[in-house]
């Protein structure tokens, strides 16, 4: 059980199995210690959907998990009900992992919120190794939208 805690801060358990609002808001990291590419995936959602990633990311903790220049700088985000980080497809020093999010809203900062449809949406997460550690390079940070739960508006 001691393995499955990191994963359940987010609101989900790996490999497809959603469980219901998160338990708490996924703690800031600037070392990634990860040996899975789920897990950086799995640390990048949870903590954007605590609203960290659309606030501003970090340098430090962009260093840690991206191949990314520059941070995401959007002025919209998706809300999202619930999501699942599902099991990677690893090959050759690289990965791709899928995150399927369950989509309620579009906001922004002042608080407007629109429906959005389709109301499902799948984020194609492509890693690769670099020095050890799996980083994600696509999409890029221009390309992703954030993606807050909707439990942190309550």
């Amino acid at each position: 059980m001691r393995k499955l805690l990191p994963l359940l801060v987010a609101g989900f358990l790996l490999g497809g199995v959603v469980l219901g609002e998160p338990l708490m808001h996924e703690r800031l990291r600037v070392k990634n210690t990860f040996t899975r590419p789920e897990e950086v995936v799995a640390y990048y959602c949870s903590r954007d959907a605590s609203g960290f990633i659309w606030s501003g990311m970090l340098d430090a903790e962009r260093r840690a998990f991206t191949l990314w220049e520059d941070p995401p700088q959007q002025d919209t985000f998706f809300i999202a009900s619930k999501y699942e980080v599902l099991p990677p497809e690893v090959a050759a020093g690289e990965a791709r992992v899928q995150v399927r999010y369950l989509l309620v809203a579009l906001g922004d900062i002042h608080g407007t919120r629109m429906p959005v449809h389709p109301e499902e949406r799948v984020v194609t997460f492509q890693l690769k190794k670099t020095g050890g550690s799996w980083k994600i390079a696509r999409p890029e940070a221009r390309e992703i939208a954030p993606i807050v739960l909707d439990a942190k508006f309550r």
